[in-house]
């Protein structure tokens, strides 16, 4: 899978009311905290991810017309959730680089 595709993917899964774009994160005010921006980026994968089991409930009551809209909903919960483990991951990493530094 191409690279520009996953992010415009994401880009896309992630605009929405509910969550701030990439361009409003990076052009924040100041005052709004990295602790702040990830904790509204976890809320909203965790929003994809409950409607995605919402929307895999209803296909199994036979309530879908059109499959395609789960295999999106679903699709997008799990890119969403690939991005926010490796964003975890490189903070995860970053942390023990710098915990590993010579005082």
């Amino acid at each position: 899978m191409d690279n520009a595709y996953v992010v415009n993917l994401l880009q896309r899964t992630l605009d929405s009311p509910a969550s701030p774009s990439p361009t409003t994160v990076a052009s924040a005010p100041s005052g709004s905290s990295f602790a702040a921006i990830m904790e509204q980026s976890m809320a909203r994968v965790n929003d994809l991810q409950q409607e995605a089991d919402r929307m895999t409930q209803r296909l199994a009551l036979g309530d879908v017309d059109d499959i395609s809209d789960v295999v999106i909903a679903t699709s997008q919960a799990e890119l969403a959730l690939r991005m926010m483990v490796e964003v975890r991951n490189k903070l995860v990493d970053a942390y023990q680089q710098i915990s590993r530094m010579p005082v």
